[in-house]
């Protein structure tokens, strides 16, 4: 019997070493897997243009809310990602296990920032998600704003005024678990063609709000369901999202509701004057992932042009039940 125990232990250990050795392979292919250098470079000049640097303050700052991640600000005061909080970036986005990711400095310093970037690197990372060095970001590539052309030039241009602050940010620190993990799934950078440019105006219109809830606030991909091979959103669109755990590490979770115009959705539930009160009432609850401090200062036509957008989509029955609530959460019966 003796030896059958240690005849098991020895194979026990030796499937240890051969998975360990796996792993470890496995994690050291990721660079290769993101490396995309040959991803063109869109032919973009940044603009001195004041309407087209205000332009893109006002995505960078509010609807298409970069400072949510970018902005220099402790999370746990979220008021402070004010409309001057400073790009500098280092928000830490703790993946457990997995590692954890940085917010670049998006500052115009040489150093630490985008200083030595040129227009055409950044405009790049912005639309297809690979960044100056050839490697794809997968932040970038699934988590960020896809801008119509004329929009990745007023973001360049307001980038480009910012003032510098010297702040190195640490690089990925994704462990030996997280490498492998993101390295058996396939990441691509984004090569479609970019969405048309609807340019603000004083008049709402479905079209507008086609363009900033798909492609800008990004309001339909974070309220559909995700799959998790490939990070895109699936199912039915904006009928509501997965659960994800409260980033204050506490036993809550947040799931982003319904926002259709069925009764159980919110547009279903909110006219349009109660959804523009809603977002001018703010952030509710202090570790939601929404980004209310940004949505809250647009415009009042744009938020009225998202409103009839999504109330333009399928109608879809789906009562998500309390959007913050403990993990776990079932339906009573």
């Amino acid at each position: 019997m003796k030896k059958v125990l240690i005849a098991v232990a020895a194979l026990l250990g030796v499937t240890v070493v051969i998975i360990g050795v796996g792993v470890a392979m496995l994690a050291s292919s990721l660079d290769e897997k993101l490396a995309a250098p040959d991803t063109p470079f869109p032919e973009v000049t940044a603009s001195t243009d004041p309407a087209v640097v205000a332009r893109g303050e006002y995505i960078v700052r509010t609807v298409g809310h970069c400072t949510q991640c970018h902005g220099d600000y402790p999370r746990e005061n979220p008021a402070a990602n004010s409309p001057t909080v400073p790009l500098s970036g280092g928000f830490e986005f703790r993946m457990g296990p997995m590692g954890t990711l940085f917010a670049a400095n998006l500052t115009s310093d040489p150093e630490t920032g985008i200083g030595k970037r040129t227009d055409r690197e950044l405009a790049r990372t912005i639309s297809t998600g690979v960044l100056s060095n050839g490697q794809l970001s997968v932040f970038m590539r699934y988590s960020a704003a896809n801008l119509s052309a004329d929009d990745v030039v007023a973001v360049v241009s307001y980038l480009r005024k910012l003032p510098p602050t010297k702040k190195a940010v640490p690089p990925p620190a994704l462990t030996t678990m997280g490498r492998a993990l993101f390295a058996t799934m396939t990441f691509t950078p984004d090569l479609a063609p970019l969405p048309e440019h609807v340019p603000p105006s004083e008049e709402p219109s479905v079209k507008r709000g086609e363009y900033l809830a798909e492609n800008v606030a990004l309001c339909v991909g974070c309220h559909s369901h995700i799959d998790l091979a490939t990070f895109l959103p699936t199912g039915p669109k904006a009928g509501g999202g997965d659960p994800d755990p409260s980033p204050d590490e506490s036993d809550m979770e947040f799931t982003p509701p319904n926002l259709t115009a069925h009764p159980t959705g919110m547009t279903g539930k909110l006219d349009e004057e109660k959804f523009i009160e809603r977002f001018g009432a703010g952030r509710a609850f202090p570790a939601s992932k929404m980004p209310w401090e940004n949505l809250s200062r647009m415009s009042e036509s744009d938020l009225r042009s998202i409103y009839r957008y999504l109330r333009s989509l399928p109608p879809i029955e789906n009562d998500v039940g309390p959007t913050y609530r403990k993990q776990g959460w079932k339906r009573a019966g």
